[in-house]
This record gives structure tokens, sequence and C-alpha cells, in this order.
């Protein structure tokens, strides 16, 4: 049975000091509680783009089972940097996910972040840096997304795209290399998999072609992540180079029915269902798990 779908249009989910921060709902209407949940954050190089990038994803993901929470973040200029801003934004979004669990039937045991390019850096540091008890991140989907910010800074040929990251921390790059470390993603992995509540997986999609953020960042991400034994999954779309994901005004595609998503959708699905929809609920990564039973001689469930 096909799944109706509720939107809800902006929302108010938290409050900055300059603005509301507003987000697109989704919701099957045929399912009225324990609904996993899926918060979707856009791009744009930290200074552009909006939830409604999501509008097609969300109305698709909601029709298989999900609560889908698209969330706008604020936006860096060259007077206003936005680290950790908008890192504090997506806090506000999990915390008002909470807050609304019972109103709204969801099980936020069970949440899953989706964010393309300046969104999968957010969602990834999210995932590896904060540490939360009243709710899990079961896995982050990060498409064409940048991991290291000191790497990319020191790419020869993306130099130019330094500004983007410049802006976000409101620091130029020359002389606070270690500022743009710390707001990266890949200097946090060693620490999350020391927390015996981290128990999140990754999947990463790339173009290969990617003229805006070297496609190198996921690979590279993709190889930290698994020596430190967190499981990840990776697709590269070799004929592709960034904005094609979701929808860009007055560029061609970006729906899930477009090359390559109609693709990738299935095995989004797929991921989704065995590390979001069948997760468990206690506060207890699989590592620890493991750690728990060998140490008591105890029996494991496949």
């Amino acid at each position: 049975m096909t799944n109706h779908v509720l939107v809800e249009r902006n929302v108010v989910f938290g409050k900055t000091e300059k603005e509301y921060l507003t987000a697109d709902l989704y919701k099957p209407t045929l399912i009225v509680e324990d609904l996993p949940v899926l918060v979707l954050i856009h791009g744009g190089a930290f200074q552009t783009g909006s939830k409604e990038m999501y509008k097609d994803w969300g109305e698709k993901l909601a029709g298989e089972g999900y609560f889908v929470m698209a969330i706008n973040y604020r936006l860096a200029t060259s007077s206003y940097s936005t680290y950790p801003g908008a890192l504090e934004d997506l806090e506000m979004a999990m915390n008002w996910l909470v807050f609304q669990a019972n109103e709204r039937g969801l099980d936020v045991g069970k949440i899953g972040l989706i964010g393309d390019s300046a969104g999968a850096y957010l969602a990834a540091l999210f995932a590896l840096k904060v540490r939360p008890f009243s709710y899990k991140i079961c896995s982050v989907i990060g498409v064409y997304g940048v991991y290291d910010l000191v790497a990319e800074c020191l790419h020869p040929v993306r130099e130019r795209k330094n500004n983007m990251f410049e802006k976000l921390l409101g620091l130029p790059f020359k002389e606070n290399e270690r500022a743009f470390a710390v707001a990266s993603p890949v200097t946090y992995i060693d620490e999350a998999v020391t927390s015996p509540t981290f128990d999140t997986n990754f999947y990463l999609i790339w173009g290969g072609k990617d003229q805006i953020l070297n496609p190198s960042q996921s690979y590279v991400f993709y190889e930290k992540l698994t020596e430190a034994n967190i499981e990840v999954e990776v697709t590269e779309i070799e004929d592709k180079g960034h904005f094609w994901f979701n929808l860009l005004p007055g560029i061609e595609g970006g729906a899930v029915s477009d090359y390559p998503n109609h693709l990738l959708y299935p095995k989004i699905i797929s991921f989704l269902k065995n590390t979001v929809q069948q997760s468990h609920r206690v506060n207890f990564s699989k590592r620890q798990i493991e750690v728990l039973a060998q140490f008591e001689n105890l029996p494991l469930i496949n």
C-alpha cells in the first residue's frame, strides 16, 4: 500500500541572534507512530541554498515510511561567519525532534542524516563530534561533501575555493590551519570510535568529474573511516560533477527520477533500511556490545 504524504512548510524549530530557523516536514499518513527520522541538510558553499532543494527527496523518502525534516541553517557572509553556529542549528533541529517525538510519533533512537556538499560536511561533522544521549544518529549519507578543510584549501587547483571556508570560519586560511583542522570532520574520527555510544554508519557518494570539491575528499574520508573500523559504503558516479543530487533553480536535473538519482535511490533505501530502520534503540554501539559479550562470554544474535 502506497503511503500518502502530509507536508508542513516553514515550521519553526529554533532561533538565532538574527532569525528564526525553519524546516519543511514530510510525514506518511498511513503510519502514525514509531516513525524513523531523516534530516536533510542542503548544500550551497555555506552561503546559499535552502530546504526547498530537498522537496522531491522529502516526499519520496516520507513515502517509504520516514518522518523527514528538511532544514534551513545559518548562512555565512563576508561579515558573518557561521561556524560553529550552523552546527548548533543542526543541534537545535535534533532537540526539536526530541521535544516533538511523543506528539508526532517519532522514534528518535532511529535518525539518519542526509546532506550534499556543505550539508554533507555538516552531517558528518555532527555525527562524529556531537555525543547525544537522548537520540541516536544511526547513519550519514554524504553526497559530494568536504571532510578535510585543510586538504581542500591546500589543493593546488582549489585555492580559489578557499574563500567559502574562510567565510564559514571568519578566518583567513593562512596562519590559521589549526582552526580549519578543528572544524574538519576527519579530525574527530578517532575520538568518535572511542565512545561506547558511537554507532553511525556512512554512505559516501560523489561525482568523479567534480570541479567544485576535490573527489578525493570522499575517497580519503572513506579510507580513514575504514581504518577506524567504521562501517562505510561508497558510490562514485564517474561521469558527474557537482550539483545533481537535488533541485537547484535554473539547473537541469536533481529530481529523484533523474540520472543518476534514479540509480542511487534503491541503494539509498536499502542502506537506510539496514542502518536506520533496523537499528536497536539502546545507546550501545555494536563495538561496545561485542566487547561486553566477550567479557561475559555471552552469545551474540546474528
